[in-house]
């Protein structure tokens, strides 16, 4: 069962807490020890093994301070209902276990890994999968989308040839950390614990032949400032990427809360939708209409 560190702050939070609880629960990381790392399905009605649907893995926010899985729960059953399956996955954090920033990117990159690898058997297609999160989740889906190239040399050839790594369909952040050096990144202490920091930054990774990228942000964020993702989706489209840039005047940091504001949660969530749409990842019924829970 998974864990809170933290009272529900509101109604809503409960009941997106008691749909995941109740979520089927697949194990996606054993350790030594035999601690389970488990993440949460939600899956569209009749879905089965042998279909072959799109799906986002979401990587919740709460800055690596608190439990925070619920967050996307509200996502993950809108989406589902339009055919997407959505993945919630656990990842250690230090408020439950003893880790450094490096193990926690790590959890996220293995999780990404594991998704890809198990695609087949869970009706996901391989192809289609979209790497999500919010500030600190969205640092980690930035990080395992935005590995550095490998070189690889071939013995009949000489020279070397870059080597793409593992990457998603497409990546999304919803007031993602973008910049590790930034004091606003300050708290998860990444380039202290990290042997490379530049290896896990984003703006140092930035480069061509990069997925579609969305990213929304709230104007009254008062903790992380529009500005540096506005400048990070302008670099990302300067490389001949793809990229949408979401501005929500009304919105601050509870930008993913349904229950919150659900009016900025319907402007990000159909912004999406129909960029995932026009990016050929999710089909055009996942567009239709306007309503947000059908």
């Amino acid at each position: 069962m998974t864990a809170f560190s933290r009272t529900p702050r509101s109604a809503e939070e409960l009941r997106c807490r008691r749909l995941l609880r109740r979520a089927p629960a697949v194990v996606w990381k054993r350790f030594a020890d035999g601690h389970e790392l488990r993440l949460r399905l939600f899956l569209p009605a009749g879905h089965r093994a042998e279909y072959f649907a799109p799906a986002v893995l979401f990587y919740s926010g709460g800055m690596w301070a608190v439990e925070n899985m619920s967050e996307f729960v509200a996502w993950s059953v809108h989406l589902s209902h339009r055919g997407v399956v959505c993945l919630i996955p656990e990842y250690r954090t230090p408020d439950r276990y003893d880790v450094t920033a490096e193990e926690i990117l790590t959890d996220g990159r293995d999780a990404w890994r594991w998704l890809h690898h198990n695609a087949a058997g869970l009706g996901i297609d391989r192809e289609r999968i979209t790497l999500a999160g919010a500030d600190a989740g969205g640092l980690m889906a930035l990080v395992a989308t935005m590995q550095p190239l490998r070189e690889q040399r071939r013995w009949w050839r000489p020279g070397s040839r870059d080597v793409p790594p593992l990457q998603p369909a497409a990546v999304a952040i919803f007031r993602g950390v973008v910049d590790t050096e930034a004091p606003e990144a300050r708290t998860l202490h990444v380039p202290e614990s990290v042997p490379d920091p530049s290896a896990v930054n984003p703006c140092d990774l930035l480069r061509r032949c990069l997925p579609p990228l969305f990213c929304a942000h709230g104007m009254l964020d008062p903790l992380l400032d529009y500005g540096m993702r506005e400048w990070f989706c302008a670099e990302w489209r300067s490389l001949g990427n793809h990229a949408e840039w979401v501005l929500c005047p009304a919105g601050d940091h509870t930008l993913t809360g349904f229950g919150t504001n659900p009016a900025v949660f319907e402007q990000v969530l159909l912004a999406w939708l129909h960029f995932m749409v026009r990016e050929g990842i999710w089909p055009e019924s996942c567009a239709a209409g306007d309503a947000l829970m059908e």
